[in-house]
């Protein structure tokens, strides 16, 4: 089955503009003022696109509470490291290499445009930063239309040393309906992807749908160096347990995109409790339990595709368990299936050989003889009879997802 970049992005950019912790609504506003500005100006159905996209991922290089809060001022001080790191998130997605490069300059001062190389700016990052300012100038405690003369004046006063003079004469000209400023407010995800080509002549086929997905788990996994490799070694490892257990290449594969997209929902958790040196505490942990139901929320837009629906399945039931102990459904018996068995022991394998604040990884044969005695009894001993005759492939491929995951991380910083 093949999806168009549309129907496969279109819910995760949903879910990052409502249910991240750190840019709530923030993405979408920029993105419906970004349109505006880019549609009026006359960018192609192609540029057009690129700027919506660009704009609705533009942040998600800003992986703590304190990079957040810096962006919402003013004057940010220093951009750079969250505009890299969200360029490196997206670049190696072919689709996505025009919006990684917006991204990559989407803080530019019209000031300092000289001092790059020419054609290394596009024209749509000027846009996106002035958006972007737009909506950080508008107080969401007051109404947006007693506001629109103050932010207007605001951009103007900036005009030829931030921003473009001629976006800013552009923006000045398609902010004087009240329309403008009303949809900043309301207008959803959906009405606005309604309006632009969204890429429709690009097809994902197969391999295409798995490169996507590890996009994606960069988006979760880059917040924390502690989770940076974990998505990917859940995705190894699944694929390699499907193969053990002789499923045919193409669940193979399906196995690999879950394991990617199976913790998407920490993008609805607070980072600092990943990054958190001491033991959680009741109410923390129950937060942090909550990324399996958001994983669910998240993909169930997905679900409408038969071919995903295994997907969906085998992500959002992680922690499920056969004697009714896992969570949040407390599934029991018949109710998991070899998939979602497949993936908890993915992600259990991942976790427990892992750094974390707390602790060291876990020595290989340490971490078996726990799954043993704890884990598979509430899974299957009988799949981990057969993943146990595998321990050194399994060691070999969470040391090679860690180093290369790792240094992938440190580059991007």
């Amino acid at each position: 089955e093949k999806l168009t970049l549309r129907e496969l992005a279109t819910p995760i950019i949903k879910a990052i503009d409502s249910i991240n912790y750190l840019l709530k609504s923030h993405h979408r506003h920029t993105a419906v003022i970004a349109y505006s500005i880019g549609k009026h100006i006359g960018l192609d159905d192609h540029q057009l696109c690129d700027l919506v996209i660009a704009a609705a991922l533009h942040d998600i290089g800003a992986l703590s509470v304190r990079e957040r809060d810096g962006l919402i001022q003013h004057d940010v001080e220093n951009p750079g490291p969250h505009c890299q790191m969200g360029y490196r998130m997206l670049v190696n997605f072919d689709a996505f290499q025009p919006v990684a490069q917006i991204i990559k300059h989407h803080h530019i001062m019209y000031r300092d445009l000289q001092i790059y190389p020419e054609g290394e700016v596009p024209f749509q990052s000027l846009i996106l930063h002035l958006s972007d300012r737009v909506d950080v100038y508008t107080n969401p405690n007051y109404p947006i239309l007693d506001q629109k003369r103050t932010i207007i004046d605001e951009i103007i006063q900036k005009s030829g040393i931030d921003f473009d003079p001629a976006l800013v004469e552009a923006f000045v000209e398609v902010s004087k309906p009240d329309i403008f400023w009303i949809n900043i407010g309301y207008m959803s995800i959906d009405d606005l992807f309604q309006l632009i080509h969204f890429y429709s002549d690009y097809e994902l086929n197969l391999d295409k749908i798995l490169e996507f997905s590890m996009t994606i788990s960069r988006i979760i996994d880059f917040r924390s160096s502690f989770t940076a490799s974990h998505s990917n070694t859940v995705a190894q490892l699944a694929g390699k347990i499907g193969e053990y257990l002789n499923f045919n290449q193409e669940m193979q594969t399906k196995l690999k995109i879950a394991g990617y997209l199976h913790d998407i929902g920490k993008i609805g958790i607070d980072p600092g409790l990943i990054e958190k040196p001491g033991k959680l505490s009741n109410s923390e942990y129950n937060e942090v339990r909550m990324h399996s139901y958001l994983t669910g929320q998240i993909l169930n837009e997905l679900s409408r595709s038969e071919w995903f629906q295994d997907i969906v399945t085998w992500a959002k039931l992680h922690h499920e368990r056969i004697d009714g102990s896992g969570y949040p459904f407390g599934y029991h018996g018949d109710q998991i299936d070899d998939g979602v068995i497949i993936m908890g022991f993915a992600d259990v394998l991942s976790a427990l050989m892992e750094d974390r604040p707390y602790r060291a990884p876990m020595p290989t044969q340490e971490a078996f003889q726990l799954i043993e005695n704890q884990i598979a009894p509430k899974l299957s001993v009988e799949m981990f009879e057969t993943i146990k005759t595998h321990q050194q492939e399994i060691e070999e491929i969470v040391q090679a997802s860690q180093k290369s995951c790792k240094q992938e991380y440190h580059q991007s910083l």
